[in-house]
């Protein structure tokens, strides 16, 4: 049994609709994939069954504030858990959205318990070997895929074009996504246009919206004017045409311009043609630059908020805490004055 006091997870996975059923396919699934190729995986890839009783589940500690004690049996689980409930084009560990986020811990918490005060503690230890395990486990991805397109007689490396791959996805990513995962990639192995940066800075990671209706306006209009001006061949257009970029972002204002920040000198920024791609390169290049600093100051901004929250979350925590011993002294006092006067009316 669980030592007293513990906590983990009293349901079973259940966050996302059809979750048992989905658990079970899956591991009907991946026991039918064993035979084929694969590097990715060692041991079963069959998702661990949450104990109906849950006194059954298993009991871990941490070490520090990093790891657990039983580190690579629970990594495996997580492991696990990450592939069979893999539901979309996830590149990184940031791409999972909230709802899987939390279907897959809920999942973790009917298999494991821990000492009940560390809850907060747990919860990050497992976002963090989640975070650390991905780049691992999309790795071992990549080499299963690679495997199965040699095995087909192509010649594909990880290293060159990586869109020979698409048709060799591993047998725990649905093809839809494993082709949507090989275009990012192939994209991030040359420099991103003006546009795709632009992207990156202006959309919301969870549900790639723009943040604001002017911000998806503004790129809507560049790309109609590029398109206007340099065909409908989108490989043909520079990284970043400067003058069409100032015309529809409304031109530079107070040394700023819209979508890229401050910029040390508007003039040669809009001097940087688009005549040729290296010229744009040199453009983009200087621009990145001065926009890291601000990246940054912005990223230490917001670190330090989510700081903020998690020591207000803990400090709440450990309110409601306090005011449930209150309550439950309460209630017993309550109980023993209601025998007090039960026994006085017997008298």
């Amino acid at each position: 049994m669980a030592p007293r006091g513990a906590r983990g997870g009293g349901r079973s996975g259940s966050h996302i609709g059809g979750r048992d059923a989905r658990d079970r396919n899956a591991s009907e699934s991946h026991n039918n994939a064993e035979s084929q190729p694969s590097s990715s995986v060692r041991g079963s890839n069959i998702l661990e069954q949450v104990p109906s009783n849950p006194s059954k589940r298993k009991f871990i500690e941490f070490d520090s504030e990093k790891e657990f004690t039983n580190q690579i049996s629970v990594i495996r689980a997580i492991a696990c858990i990450l592939k069979t409930m893999f539901d979309g084009p996830w590149t990184s560990w940031k791409k999972v959205d909230k709802e899987h986020h939390d279907a897959m811990w809920e999942h973790f918490k009917g298999l494991y318990v821990w000492p009940e005060a560390t809850d907060v503690l747990a919860r990050k230890v497992w976002e963090d070997c989640m975070k650390k395990r991905f780049p691992d486990i999309m790795r071992r991805a990549r080499e299963e895929s690679l495997k199965l397109a040699k095995a087909a007689n192509v010649n594909a490396s990880l290293e060159g074009d990586l869109n020979l791959l698409k048709e060799y996805h591993p047998n725990w990513i649905k093809k839809e996504y494993w082709e949507k995962m090989i275009n990012e990639q192939a994209t991030l192995k040359r420099p991103p246009t003006g546009v795709e940066l632009y992207a990156r800075l202006h959309t919301k990671r969870s549900t790639q919206e723009y943040i604001t209706p002017k911000a998806a306006k503004v790129k809507e209009a560049y790309e109609s004017a590029m398109v206007a001006k340099f065909g409908d061949d989108t490989s043909c257009h520079p990284l970043l045409d400067n003058e069409t970029w100032c015309d529809v972002s409304g031109g530079v204002k107070k040394g700023r311009i819209y979508g890229f920040g401050s910029v040390s000198d508007p003039a040669s920024f809009l001097e940087g043609t688009s005549s040729t791609i290296t010229s744009q390169e040199v453009v983009y290049e200087r621009v990145r630059n001065e926009m890291r600093g601000e990246m940054d100051a912005k990223a230490a901004e917001m670190e330090a908020k989510h700081q903020q929250m998690r020591e207000e979350m803990d400090a709440k925590a450990a309110a409601i805490d306090v005011k449930q011993q209150q309550i439950d002294a309460k209630y017993e006092a309550m109980e023993k004055m209601y025998a007090t006067l039960q026994n006085m009316m017997r008298n």
